[in-house]
C-alpha cells in the first residue's frame, strides 16, 4: 500500500481539528497516514481513537520511525487508518446535524436582536 495520503499533524493542532482533516482527507481516501513528531503524537493518538470510537475508521497500523538528520534524532508517528464501510453516512450526518445547529443558532441570534 504504498502512495498513501500523509495528514502532516503539527504541534498546535488539537484532536479535534486532526479529527476533521482527517474526515476531510478520507472522502477522497481509502486510506491515510496520520503522522508527526513526538510532540503532536498525543494529539494524533487522542484523534485516531476518537475516530475509531465513533466508527468512521480502523486502524491499519500503529509505527514510530527514528532517523537522525544533521546529528540530531527525528521521530515520526505514524498512525495509518482505514475509513469503514459507514464513513460517508456518518459524516454526511455529521454535515447535517452541524448544519442544523448553525441554523438553530442564526434563529436564536435573529430573534435576540429583534426583540432588543
Amino acid at each position: 500500500m504504498n502512495n498513501v495520503k500523509e495528514l502532516q499533524v503539527q504541534v498546535n493542532e488539537d484532536s479535534k481539528r486532526v479529527m476533521y482533516l482527517a474526515k476531510e482527507f478520507l472522502l477522497n481516501e481509502e486510506t491515510i497516514d496520520i503522522v508527526s513528531g513526538t510532540a503532536a503524537a498525543p494529539n494524533v493518538a487522542r484523534a485516531a481513537e476518537t475516530l475509531v470510537k465513533l466508527k468512521y475508521v480502523t486502524y491499519v497500523s500503529v509505527n514510530t520511525d527514528t532517523s537522525i538528520v544533521d546529528n540530531k534524532r527525528r521521530t515520526r508517528f505514524v498512525v495509518r487508518v482505514k475509513k469503514t464501510n459507514e464513513f460517508k453516512k456518518l459524516y454526511d450526518e455529521n454535515v447535517e446535524n452541524k448544519k442544523k445547529a448553525m441554523e438553530e443558532r442564526e434563529k436564536l441570534n435573529n430573534e435576540k436582536t429583534t426583540t432588543k
